[in-house]
C-alpha cells in the first residue's frame, strides 16, 4: 500500500517545569539569586517558516537579558527587558530555517544573576502527507519507561523532522506476565495508534527472554524457543505488515554472552527459522529482519556462521549496526562493504539495514560536539544510502538521561524531558536531519561519487533534469559544480540555510566543501571539481571586536572580471584582470558571544551570485585568568594571577575569587583592564596542591580556571647574563658552575666509550629578552644528516621547556638546534603541535672543531616565542644530547627527563632565574 505522512502536523503544548542551570556562584550573597526554569510553550521549541517563535520560562528577576546565536555562532538577536513586560514568553522575530541557541541572563533587584538558556528549530515547511520515503529513521524509545521515554508528544515531532520510521519495541516479559496470556499493555497501543496518526512507520523489535519459561535472557532450547515464536506471531497478529516491519532480537552476538544461548549463531538461527517459519504461515506478508548484528568482536566470523547455518533464507533484509564513535560515519564504510561481500559469497542480494548508528554528545572523552554529532548523522545516512543501504536508524531521537558524563544518555536529536534547556529542544542533529530529509524526500539515489583525496557527493534525481548533489569533504576546499550558463543551483547548508547561485559563463557554480554536508540542486551535469578560484581567510576572533579577513580570487580567464563580496552585512567590489589574482577584505560585525564560528561570503562576479565560500574559526573570550606559580627576585614563592584583555576596547571586571587550599580571597576588585594590557596581583604561595581562580564580570557569565602547585626545593639557578652568539662560549658564562652531561643515558648510549665519546657542559642565562642555553659537547664523531623535523635522529639538542615548577603546566615547548651536515643550522619546534615548524625569533650559533672533537652550542630562545614571563623566574625544563656517529641514533644523554623516554613535563628541572648578573 501507498505509504502516507503528514505534513504540517500541529505540535502539543508541554508544561513541564526544568531547573535553572549555571547558576554564577559569584562572593556569598546576602539574598538568593532569582529564578529562571525554561517552560517550552511549544513542544521541542521546533517551529515553522512563518511562525511566531516563543520561548517560554519563568523567573522571579527584575530583568532578563537575552542572546540568540545560530548553528553559525552568530548572533541573530539580543536584548533585555523587565521580566514583568516579558510575562514568561520570549518573542522573537526569526524567521531563517536554522537551529538557535538561546543565552538568557535573569537579574535581581540587588544584581545577582543566574545563566540559564534553551535551543530552537526553525525548519522549512514540507508536505510529507503523500511521502513513501521510508529511508530515515530514529530509535524512538516509546516502550520505555521513566524518563527515557520521550513521551507521546514527541511523536509528531518525528514527523515535522521528516523520520518516517520508529525503531521501538513492545517487550515480550511485558505482553505475557501471566504463562499462556500474551495481552499487550495499553501504553504500546498508543504509542503505535500515535505512530499511525503521523504516519510514521513503525520497525518493531521482537526481544528479549521471559523468566516464566527461562532464567535467562535468550532461549536455547526448542521449548524456549516455541514460547518466545509464541510471542512473536501474537506480536504480528497485534501490529500487523501493513507499515510494520519486524526485526528478530536485538544485538544477539553481544546479549547473554554468558547465558545457555551464548550468543551464539547456530542458537539464533534456530530461532530465527522455527519464528520465520511460524510467522509466515500466517502472515505470508510479513517482512522479517535480522540479525541486528553488532560489529564487535568477532563479528565477521559471526556473520559468516550466521550465512552459513542458512540464517539468510530467513530474512527479508540484513540488519547491522557499525557504530564508530568517536570517529566520522567514513569509518563505517568498511562494515557496510564486509557484510555485502560475504552475502554475496552466500548468494544473496537482499536490502541491508542500518538500523542502528549514532554518536554521543557531552563530556565524555569519547564523546563528539553536538554539531559534530549532527554533521556526522547527516554524513552517516549518505554514506548508507549511497552505498545501497535501504534504511538508516539513528540511535536515538531523545537523550536518554541528563549526565554530560554518561555516553549512553547523550546519543539523541532532541534533549531529554529532565533536561534544564527543555523538554525535547533540539540539539543540532534534529535539524540537519530534518534537513536531510526535506532535501531527499522520495528523490532516488543516482549514486556515490568521490573528488580529490577525500571528497564525498552522494546524488539524487529530482526529475525535470535536476539533481540534489549532497556535497562534503573531511578536508574543507572549494569545488566547482558544473551547470549551463546562466541556470541556477539552489544551495542549502547543513540547518537549511538557502542561497541561490547562477552559473557563470563558463557553465559553474563554486562552494566550499567542508565536513558539513551542502546540498546543491539544479541541472548539474557533471562532478565536483576541486577548484583554487577563490579562498576566503578569518583572522583569530576576540569576543567585542569584528573579524576580519581576506577573499582571494584568482582568475584563470583571459578577460577582466567585476566582482563584489557580500559578507557579514557588507559589500567590497573590485576587478580581477586576467590570469592574475586579486584579494577583498570581508569584516563581520564585533559580538559578544564565544565559541565555535563558521564565516560566509557570497561573491558575485560579472553580475551573478556565483559563489558561496566559508570558513571556520573560533572566537575567544576578550578576557582571560591564569594563576603562575612564581618567584621573587631573593627566590619567594609567590602565586601570582593575572586577567589580560586580548580585545580592543578598555574592560571592567567585578574582581578575581581565589581558593588554594584553605587560602583564598578576592583580587583586582572593581578593576578596569585596558585594551591589549594585563593587570596582575601576587599572593604569598599557598601551602597547596591546586588552586582555583573565578574572574566576575557583572551581568555577564564568569570566567574560571586552575591549576596546579608543586613544591621547589632546590632549583638551578640561571644567572642574568646576555650571551653573545659567536660560537665560544663566553668567559662569564665558563665562570659559572657547568651542568655536567656524561654517563650512560636511558636507556643508555649504545657502546658509550666514556667521555672522549660523549660527554659536555651546559649552562643556563637569561636577560629580558631571551632565555639562553650555552653547551661544549665532546662527541669523537659528528654526524647529523637530517633536517628540520628530523633532527633528533642525529647530533644535536632538544629543549623542553614549561612555565612553573615540574608538572605544573600541560603545555610543553619542545625545541632543537642542530648543525646539519648539509652546512646549515636547523632550529624546529615540534610542540605544541599547532605550532610545529621553525621557531620564530630562535637563534643559535653552533661550532664544530673537528681536530679538538668538540661542538659549541649556543641558543637564544625568546620569552616571547615560549609564552612565559621572565618576570616570574620559575620555569623547568630538560635538555637532551643525541648521539649519532654515523650509523643512526645510538641514544642520548639528558639533563633532566620528559623529551626523550617519555613526554612527561613532570621529570623536568626546576629552573630559578636569579637577577643578579653573572660575574
Amino acid at each position: 500500500m501507498t505509504r502516507r505522512r503528514s505534513g504540517a502536523v500541529s505540535l502539543l503544548t508541554a508544561g513541564l517545569l526544568l531547573a535553572a542551570v549555571l547558576q554564577s556562584p559569584a562572593r556569598a550573597a546576602t539574598t538568593a539569586a532569582p529564578t529562571l526554569t525554561i517552560t517550552p510553550t511549544t513542544v521541542g521549541n521546533t517551529f515553522t517558516v512563518g511562525q511566531q517563535v516563543q520561548l517560554g520560562f519563568s523567573t522571579d528577576a527584575t530583568t532578563v537579558s537575552w542572546t540568540v546565536r545560530d548553528a553559525g555562532g552568530t548572533e541573530v538577536a539580543k536584548g533585555s527587558a523587565p521580566a514583568a513586560t516579558l510575562n514568561g514568553q520570549l518573542t522573537l522575530p526569526i524567521s531563517t530555517p536554522g537551529w538557535y541557541q538561546t543565552d538568557l541572563t535573569a537579574v535581581g533587584a540587588d544584581g545577582t544573576t543566574t545563566l540559564g538558556g534553551t535551543d530552537f528549530a526553525v525548519l522549512t515547511p514540507h508536505d510529507f502527507s503523500t511521502s513513501t520515503d521510508t529511508r530515515i529513521g530514529v530509535a524512538g524509545a516509546l516502550a520505555f519507561g521513566g524518563a527515557a521515554n520521550p513521551g507521546l508528544e514527541a511523536v509528531p515531532l518525528m514527523a515535522n523532522g521528516g523520520i518516517s520510521t520508529d525503531r521501538d519495541e513492545a517487550f515480550w516479559s511485558a505482553a505475557e506476565t501471566t504463562k499462556g496470556v500474551i495481552q499487550f499493555p495499553q501504553r504500546y497501543k498508543d504509542y503505535k495508534a500515535a505512530l499511525d496518526a503521523n504516519n510514521i512507520d513503525f520497525l518493531n523489535i521482537l526481544d528479549y527472554g521471559n523468566t516464566l519459561y527461562y532464567p535467562d535472557e535468550a532461549p536455547a532450547t526448542d521449548e524456549q524457543r516455541e514460547a518466545f515464536t509464541r510471542y512473536a506471531v501474537a506480536a504480528v497478529d497485534q501490529w500487523g505488515t501493513e507499515h510494520t516491519t519486524y526485526e528478530l532480537w536485538n544485538e544477539w552476538n553481544l546479549r547473554d554472552p554468558n547465558g545457555a544461548a551464548k550468543a551464539s549463531p547456530e542458537n539464533y538461527v534456530a530461532l530465527l527459522k522455527m519464528v520465520s517459519a511460524a510467522v509466515r504461515a500466517k502472515h505470508p506478508d510479513v517482512k522479517l529482519t535480522g540479525p541486528s548484528l553488532a560489529v564487535i568482536n568477532d563479528w565477521q566470523g559471526w556473520f559468516t556462521k550466521f550465512a552459513d547455518l542458512g540464517g539468510l533464507d530467513y530474512v527479508d533484509a540484513v540488519t547491522i549496526h557499525p557504530y564508530v564513535q568517536p570517529l566520522d560515519p567514513e569509518a563505517s564504510v568498511t562494515y557496510v562493504n564486509t557484510i555485502r561481500s560475504i552475502m554475496a559469497a552466500h548468494g544473496s542480494t537482499k536490502p541491508i539495514y542500518i538500523s542502528e548508528q549514532g554518536w554521543a554528545t557531552g563530556t565524555n572523552p569519547s564523546a563528539v560536539s553536538e554539531p559534530a554529532q549532527a554533521r556526522d548523522l547527516a554524513r552517516g545516512n549518505l554514506l548508507a544510502y549511497g552505498n545501497g543501504v535501504a534504511r538508516y536508524s539513528s540511535y536515538n531521537f531523545m537523550d536518554s538521561g541528563t549526565d554530560p558524563s554518561n555516553v549512553e544518555h547523550r546519543f539523541g536529536l532532541v534533549r531529554n524531558r529532565l533536561d534544564a534547556r527543555g523538554a525535547l529542544v533540539p540539539k543540532p542533529s534534529y535539524v540537519a536531519t530534518a534537513v536531510l530529509a526535506r532535501q531527499i524526500d522520495e528523490l532516488p539515489l543516482i549514486g556515490q561519487t568521490r573528488f580529490g583525496s577525500n571528497g564525498y557527493d552522494v546524488a539524487f534525481n529530482a526529475g525535470g533534469g535536476q539533481s540534489v548533489h549532497a556535497v562534503w569533504a573531511t578536508t574543507p576546499g572549494v569545488v566547482a559544480a558544473t551547470a549551463p550558463a546562466g541556470s541556477t543551483v539552489q544551495v542549502t547548508n547543513l540547518y537549511g540555510v538557502e542561497t541561490t547561485l547562477t552559473a557563470d559563463a563558463g557553465g559553474h557554480v563554486w562552494v566550499t566543501a567542508g565536513p558539513d554536508p551542502v546540498y546543491l540542486k539544479g541541472v548539474i551535469t557533471g562532478p565536483m571539481l576541486p577548484s583554487g578560484r577563490f579562498a576566503m581567510s578569518v583572522g583569530p576572533e576576540i569576543a567585542g571586536d569584528p573579524a576580519t579577513g581576506t577573499l582571494t580570487f584568482t582568475n584563470p580567464d583571459s578577460v577582466t572580471h567585476a566582482f563584489t563580496v557580500s559578507a557579514g552585512g557588507t559589500e567590497t567590489s573590485g576587478s580581477v584582470a586576467p590570469s592574475a589574482t586579486a584579494t577583498a577584505p570581508v569584516t563581520y560585525p564585533a559580538q559578544e558571544s564565544t565559541g565555535p564560528r563558521t564565516y560566509s561570503a557570497t561573491v558575485t562576479v560579472d553580475g551573478r551570485a556565483v559563489a558561496v565560500i566559508s570558513t571556520t574559526g573560533t572566537a575567544t573570550p576578550p578576557l582571560s585568568v591564569t594563576g603562575s606559580h612564581v618567584l621573587n627576585g631573593s627566590g619567594q614563592g609567590l602565586l601570582r594571577f593575572r586577567v589580560t584583555n586580548a580585545s580592543s576596547h578598555d574592560l571592567p571586571i567585578a574582581g578575581v575569587d581565589w581558593v588554594s587550599g584553605t587560602a583564598s580571597g578576592t583580587l583586582l576588585a572593581d578593576t578596569t583592564v585596558a585594551a591589549h594590557a594585563t593587570v596582575q596581583a601576587d599572593v604569598p604561595l599557598p601551602d597547596a596542591s591546586t588552586w582555583s581562580a573565578n574572574l566576575r564580570r557583572t551581568g555577564l557569565a564568569d570566567i574560571k580556571a586552575s591549576g596546579k602547585l608543586v613544591p621547589v626545593a632546590a632549583p638551578t639557578v640561571a644567572k642574568r647574563h646576555t650571551v653573545t652568539l659567536d660560537g665560544a662560549i663566553d668567559p662569564a658564562v665558563a665562570r659559572q658552575p657547568a651542568i655536567a652531561l656524561e654517563g650512560t643515558g636511558t636507556p643508555p648510549v649504545t657502546g658509550w666509550g666514556g667521555p672522549s665519546d660523549l660527554s659536555g657542559s651546559l649552562w643556563l642565562t637569561h636577560d629580558d629578552q631571551n632565555l639562553y642555553l650555552s653547551a661544549k659537547v665532546t662527541d669523537d664523531v659528528f654526524s647529523q644528516p637530517n633536517r628540520a623535523g628530523n633532527i633528533w635522529g642525529g647530533d644535536g639538542i632538544q629543549l623542553g621547556m614549561t612555565a612553573g615548577a615540574p608538572g605544573e603546566a600541560t603545555s610543553t615547548q619542545e625545541i632543537g638546534v642542530a648543525l646539519t651536515d648539509a652546512g646549515p643550522v636547523d632550529t624546529w619546534r615540534w610542540t605544541p603541535t599547532s605550532r610545529t615548524g621553525t621557531p620564530p625569533g630562535v637563534q643559535a650559533k653552533v661550532v664544530r672543531d673537528e681536530a679538538a672533537h668538540t661542538t659549541t652550542y649556543e641558543i637564544a630562545v625568546p620569552w616571547s616565542t615560549l609564552g612565559f614571563a621572565a618576570e616570574d623566574r620559575l620555569l623547568s625544563a630538560t635538555v637532551v644530547l643525541n648521539e649519532n656517529d654515523g650509523t643512526g641514533r645510538r641514544g642520548w644523554l639528558t639533563w633532566g627527563k620528559g623529551v626523550a623516554e617519555t613526554k612527561n613535563p613532570a621529570l623536568f628541572n626546576a629552573v630559578r632565574l636569579d637577577p643578579a648578573g653573572a660575574p
